[in-house]
């Protein structure tokens, strides 16, 4: 395979070496200031994490790979996107499919398929039963308390989640009588805006959060204009008897031009847009009670409806009408209503989960012919579904040394029953170093339009062994590692309809995450992940050493006397082959830069940014009928009170 322009590129080449020479400067071992206490990071039971074992568990106890991404780093970003967000975390290959601020978002954890990964938006699950994948750009980011990733499978505690997890928890609450809120504000080129505002507050006994937000976009490259409203609620209920009533819910409809299609499906003179509308509702009901200080009941019931349109329209330069004039339609109207249950007990040396599920999904859709075929319209049969899991897992710690087992049962009404173990294990060899190791089998169910077009179409199967080490040994450098070996049976052949199991894939590397500490004010975080992919089908998809890479380099400045900050922050990403389209274009690394000022008032405090996309006018794109813009600049305000 041929070696990516970028690493002969001078431009992205050259800084990317520049910024890698900071690191032994960085890395000096010069003496903390008294604002800078040591690494406190060395894994202190403060970082819980939920994603693992859907508890509370330290991050010391956690042997997946996983990533956090807080309230602070998001709010530092001013990103539009939770696609815009990940992109930045090793082992995510994000395409953006066009890197609007809004679109067709897609997530691909360490080179796995985009059904392959599962998204949770608090604790209900946001795949489409119509295509398997979530998109996630009706997540407001306004709305984030902190994101949790898993990166590989995480099936003994999820069940259909064989390339892993994304779990976003939305903020809390209030607490106090005087609310506390922010406003964010934005403009940039092609009318490119957002406001969004946020407010909390509360007493003892009850507190409340609510949002609501706005995208808008005329388009930043071939007229893809876009929009979202957006509203959010959450309120809590303290209880008698150590018991919390949570409710919460939210509506968004991003809708956005997809595609500028030339020729459409081979058709000479075909010129078409493709206009989508995504209509989101989601809502949870939470209840939680403290038995004893140690055991703990947590009951919900979950509920997320989409309607999703695709509408494409003659563009007016060909043989499809006027501009404008509807030429097919797909619509899909999906449904997933789920109940569960789980028991936590906490002990000194042992913790330990016991959980219950049940989910049934209906998904609805009908067609549409326009001025070319028709006028006429085909209203489908339901499709429904039920999925039932029980789980299991506990985390004995020793000293230093924690395991952690798994196991779940999965019933699923389309398609085939389903046992998923795991074992993991971390060990802290000091104070600033832990291994980790895990082994997992996993699965990925047929979503109900694939077991409907083959009731024979069985789960993929994975065994994964990973194993890593994380630590602050070296002075002002944090240093992750994570290596692979992902065994994939039952593959699906997604290249024609409809899918069916193809045969076997391999993927192997490693995935490594570099992050110094402030230091006269500079900072600098690299991570690069590495996937070697062998896929032995039964024919054309046949693979041997198919590579997929992704590199992001984020320098930063920051002078705290002014409150003045910097960031130069790149992303690149080499797709293999068999998720690459055959027009992609891989050729540059795409560099962002900011620059904010903090600002405080009687009544508020805030920052103002700049902020400058694509600087060097590169390009990345998945599809060369979905090119990212060129350079395109920002200005914002955030205000928090």
């Amino acid at each position: 395979m041929p070696h990516p322009y970028f690493f002969c590129s001078r431009t992205s080449a050259g800084t990317a070496v520049f910024l890698l020479a900071l690191l032994p400067t960085l890395s000096s071992g010069a003496e903390p200031t008294e604002t800078q206490a040591p690494m406190s990071m060395y894994f202190d039971d403060s970082q819980m994490v939920e994603v693992a074992t859907r508890a509370p568990k330290p991050l010391r106890q956690v042997a997946e790979n996983v990533s956090i991404i807080t309230a602070e780093e998001i709010e530092a970003m001013h990103a539009h996107s939770v696609a815009e967000i990940i992109s930045r975390e090793s082992g995510m290959l994000v395409p953006f499919s066009g890197r609007e601020i809004l679109g067709d978002e897609q997530l691909y954890p360490l080179g796995a398929q985009r059904h392959q990964m599962l998204m949770l938006l608090d604790g209900v699950r946001v795949n489409l039963n119509s295509n398997g994948f979530a998109i996630p750009n009706f997540i407001p980011v306004g709305i984030i308390k902190r994101i949790e990733i898993i990166k590989g499978p995480a099936s003994s505690v999820w069940g259909s989640a064989l390339g892993g997890v994304v779990n976003i928890i939305t903020k809390d609450a209030g607490k106090s009588r005087i609310p506390t809120g922010n406003v964010n504000i934005s403009y940039g080129e092609a009318n490119t805006r957002e406001l969004a505002a946020d407010l909390a507050g509360g007493n003892e006994k009850n507190g409340y959060f609510v949002y609501a937000g706005n995208i808008d976009s005329d388009g930043l490259k071939n007229d893809r204009y876009s929009e979202r409203n957006a509203v959010y609620g959450k309120m809590q209920v303290n209880l008698p008897h150590n018991s919390t009533l949570v409710a919460s819910g939210g509506t968004s409809n991003p809708s956005f031009k997809a595609l500028d299609w030339r020729d459409a499906w081979g058709i000479p003179t075909l010129d078409i847009y493709d206009d989508v509308s995504n209509d989101n509702l989601w809502g949870t009901l939470y209840f939680d009670t403290r038995f004893t200080d140690r055991l703990n009941l947590h009951l919900a019931v979950q509920r997320y409806e989409n309607d999703f349109t695709n509408d494409w329209r003659s563009l007016g330069t060909g043989s499809g009408g006027p501009k404008g004039d509807f030429i097919y339609m797909e619509n899909w109207k999906d449904v997933n209503t789920s109940v569960s249950g789980a028991l936590n007990w906490t002990g000194e040396a042992i913790t330990a989960n016991l959980g219950v599920e049940s989910n049934r999904s209906e998904i609805d859709s009908k067609t549409g012919l326009g001025v070319l075929w028709g006028p006429s319209t085909t209203i489908n049969d339901p499709l429904k579904e039920e999925r039932r899991g029980i789980y299991t897992n506990a985390t004995y710690v020793y000293g230093k040394f924690s395991i952690t087992p798994g196991l779940r049962y999965d019933y699923h009404s389309n398609s085939d029953e389903f046992v998923s173990p795991s074992l993991g294990a971390t060990y802290q060899v000091a104070d600033d170093t832990l291994l980790r190791a895990s082994v997992a089998r996993g699965f990925s169910a047929p979503y109900s339009v694939t077991s409907y077009a083959n009731p024979d179409l069985k789960p993929e199967i994975i065994w994964a062994y990973q194993a890593g080490v994380e630590t602050f040994r070296i002075p002002y450098l944090t240093s992750k590692l994570s290596v692979f070996y992902l065994d994939v049976d039952d593959a699906w052949q997604t290249a024609s309809s409809p899918f069916t199991n193809e045969g076997k894939v391999r993927r192997q590397g490693f995935d490594l995450d570099l992050r110094t500490r402030e230091f006269h004010g500079l900072s600098l975080r690299t991570n690069f992940t590495y996937t070697t992919e062998d896929s032995m089908g039964d024919g054309s998809t046949n693979l041997e050493g198919d590579e997929t890479y992704s590199a992001n380099l984020i320098f930063g400045y920051r002078h705290k006397p002014s409150g003045i900050r910097a960031e130069l922050a790149g992303n690149y990403i080499w797709y293999n082959e068999d998720m690459q389209n055959d027009t992609h274009d891989s050729d540059d690394m795409l560099w962002d830069a900011m620059l904010s000022r903090d600002f405080s008032l009687s009544a508020c405090r805030g920052d103002l940014f700049l902020k400058a996309h694509n600087i060097f006018n590169g390009n990345q794109m998945w599809d060369v009928d979905y090119p990212n813009p060129d350079r395109w600049v920002e200005v914002g305000a955030m205000f928090k009170f």
